[in-house]
């Protein structure tokens, strides 16, 4: 079982997607724990407000414009931050788009940023970040931002594609996991429901009941507080409050049903 991380005074930190919502309230409390900053996003505007909100907390605050799709980019954001910050104890995967609208109406455009951002972005902050957390042999931690969506494809708002792209994140963490068992370096997969984050503003066919739900969602700084809960706790499924329960039930009951007829039936499974 990996260490817990405890005391996160004086620690470091990597947060990609950190220019808004989930990124940038994990920024603020971790900031506010005694936690030094890597803050990435392609946002470039929304970093240096970032950086000037986050600048009274004394914190020492590196900043970088990237695009998580890009491995090249990524690579060389590792290198930076850890000659800025020295060793490096949590990182945060948490940079993501949206992409909803039926699979037949996306382009092959759409398909391509949505699992360059979503999926390769976890994949290169795992090739390029997770290593940084190796080299000083203390506790550290991996959170990588997935969604109630890697678990449950809504059926009455179309985010097909997005829950493609969230499910590839909830495996990756899973593997992760394993991989690292019996190392100091922890992993939790965040799977909220809806937050109110510009995501859907920012999607070009978000629909109006999906931006209505986002906007009724919980807050990012309550999802930031109970990620830090989870970290120390070392919860490897981090949820918020959501209503896909029954879904999950549905979903993983109509999977253990095909088993059991199965077994029935006599077929190895």
């Amino acid at each position: 079982m990996a260490s817990r991380i405890g005391d996160l005074n004086g620690k470091a930190a990597i947060i990609t997607g950190a220019a808004s919502g989930i990124g940038l309230a994990l920024a603020h409390a971790l900031a506010a724990k005694g936690v030094d900053l890597a803050l990435a996003d392609i946002d470039a505007n929304g970093l240096e407000a970032a950086r000037a909100e986050l600048a009274p907390s004394g914190r020492r605050i590196f900043t970088r414009v990237l695009d998580v799709s890009r491995d090249a980019d990524v690579r060389a954001a590792a290198l930076e931050f850890e000659a800025q910050l020295g060793a490096i104890h949590l990182v945060f995967n948490n940079a993501g788009i949206d992409m909803s609208g039926t699979l037949e109406s996306l382009s092959e455009e759409d398909w391509t940023r949505a699992f360059g951002v979503n999926v390769f972005g976890v994949i290169h902050g795992i090739r390029h970040f997770v290593p940084l957390l190796r080299r000083h042999g203390g506790p550290a931690h991996v959170v990588n931002t997935a969604s109630g969506a890697g678990l449950w494809v809504h059926s009455e708002i179309p985010m097909g594609a997005y829950a493609a792209t969230k499910s590839s994140v909830v495996a990756l963490s899973e593997a992760l996991e394993q991989e690292l068992r019996g190392t100091r370096i922890g992993v939790s997969v965040l799977c909220p429901g809806p937050v109110a984050t510009p995501i859907a503003e920012r999607s070009p066919h978000s629909s109006e009941r999906l931006r209505a739900s986002i906007a009724a969602g919980a807050s990012p700084q309550k999802v930031a507080g109970q990620v830090l809960d989870a970290i120390c706790a070392g919860e490897f499924y981090i949820f918020t409050p959501t209503r896909m329960k029954a879904g999950l039930e549905q979903r993983f009951g109509r999977i253990l049903d095909a088993l059991e007829r199965q077994q029935v039936a006599g077929t190895p499974t």
